[in-house]
């Protein structure tokens, strides 16, 4: 399915400069309006930003200083002041390990993209958030995108039978 890309607001967070044009590039090859395109180099700066436009989505880095891609998606996830806490959030890294892909997922990801980035991979990100939305989740420990990525049926006891809360 092609896509019009062009209406949509996206905020690009990343502390090199470079890999905030690469990504426009990388944008505006898939059809973004780069008038609609905006740059922050780190998380508090981007949540500046955040109090003056209204975005569809944010590519994040996870590495800057002085707040982390983890540590800002987590503050717009959980925090009062954040106007739309369920904005689709793709969290870039450089770092392949399972540990730095969970935790991205634990902070609130929406989608991973690892760099080096291509334009087909960042298009498989941008359609995952358009074509798949995951439920949001707000509970005691966490708060973000169902981390689930399939129904995965239930095949072990039945803990809530014969519970005040059952159905």
């Amino acid at each position: 399915m092609a896509y019009d890309f062009s209406p949509l607001k996206v905020l690009l967070i990343d502390d090199s400069k470079f890999m905030r044009v690469l990504l426009r590039d990388v944008l505006a090859a898939l059809g973004f309006n780069v008038d609609n395109i905006r740059f922050a180099s780190d998380g508090d700066a981007a949540l500046n930003m955040l109090r003056d436009f209204r975005f569809d989505f944010l590519i994040c880095d996870i590495n800057m200083k002085p707040m982390n891609g983890k540590q800002f998606t987590k503050h717009i996830r959980t925090s009062p002041e954040t106007w739309k806490p369920n904005i689709p959030i793709i969290i870039c890294t450089g770092h392949a390990e399972i540990e730095h892909i969970r935790d991205a997922r634990d902070a609130g990801a929406d989608e991973i993209l690892r760099k080096p980035i291509n334009v087909q991979n960042l298009y498989e990100r941008i359609r995952a958030i358009i074509e798949k939305p995951r439920p949001f989740v707000e509970s005691r420990n966490y708060t973000g995108p169902d981390r689930r990525r399939q129904e995965m049926p239930y095949e072990g006891e039945d803990r809530r039978e014969g519970s005040p809360l059952e159905v």
